[in-house]
């Protein structure tokens, strides 16, 4: 069964500062610098193009960027970090000829995506032969810290399409062949309980926009409960977190 698209416009105006802001699109952006080939790139789910604008600094070799998102409130960031550069389109139609590009990058995008066999089929339609896709995706690594364990009911609510063994296995079916494999470079966040609790009842996540209100009651306020009721609430910790990067290149 197909997913729907997943339109971010809903948190358009909060998402870089609850995403970890410019500090987290450059971790990304120096993680993934080096396996870009030359050339030009295309981004899958460019959102508000705060990772292709800080790859455009880190990754000097890509010449020409562009970026594809669904989401029009998004978009409208995007556009103004990159501009002439970003087109409405989904990944599963992208608007783009045959073997147009040399890359293609998905951060944080996977997950979401509609259908996951077709997203990396249209990205190996675009990519040259020996062009790559460079991805960050899956279930974050969380270090093992209080907050983390609170939210554990709430990851076991949202099984992920993007892991590791699935992307793997979906890209070969498209043509792809595997690079490289390891955890992502680490993001470190610094949010207090209470924050959090506010993240989790504002639904700032997109996993949390289609439950219904009788599982809400039962799962996930009792969650919210327990965030708001750890010591010192309004204390600021650091917590580090870090997903699989994934290397492909497109058969020649």
């Amino acid at each position: 069964m197909q997913r729907s698209d997943v339109n971010f416009d809903r948190v358009a105006a909060d998402y870089d500062a609850t995403r970890g802001g410019d500090a987290r699109a450059f971790a990304c952006a120096r993680d993934v610098a080096p396996h870009l080939p030359p050339g030009d790139m295309l981004e899958l789910g460019v959102g508000t193009g705060i990772v292709a604008a800080a790859v455009r600094t880190e990754a000097p070799q890509v010449a020409r960027l562009v970026g594809i998102d669904i989401s029009v409130e998004m978009l409208a960031k995007a556009s103004q970090r990159l501009p002439g550069a970003v087109v409405r389109a989904s990944a599963l139609q992208l608007p783009f000829g045959d073997a147009r590009f040399d890359a293609a990058l998905a951060v944080h995008v996977l997950h979401v995506v509609p259908d996951l066999d077709a997203t990396l089929a249209e990205a190996a339609r675009v990519l040259r032969p020996g062009g790559r896709l460079v991805a960050v995706h899956g279930e974050p690594q969380h270090s093992d810290d209080a907050l983390a364990r609170a939210l554990d009911p709430l990851r076991d609510m949202a099984p992920r399409q993007d892991s590791p063994e699935t992307v793997v296995a979906s890209a070969a079916s498209a043509g792809f062949a595997l690079v490289e494999q390891r955890p992502s470079a680490p993001r470190i966040s610094e949010y207090s309980p209470a924050q959090l609790a506010d993240s989790i009842d504002g639904r700032m996540w997109s996993y949390l926009w289609t439950i219904d209100d009788e599982t809400w009651a039962a799962q996930v306020t009792p969650v919210i409960e327990a965030v708001r009721a750890m010591p010192d609430p309004d204390r600021v910790r650091p917590h580090e977190s870090r997903m699989t990067l994934t290397v492909l290149e497109r058969a020649a």
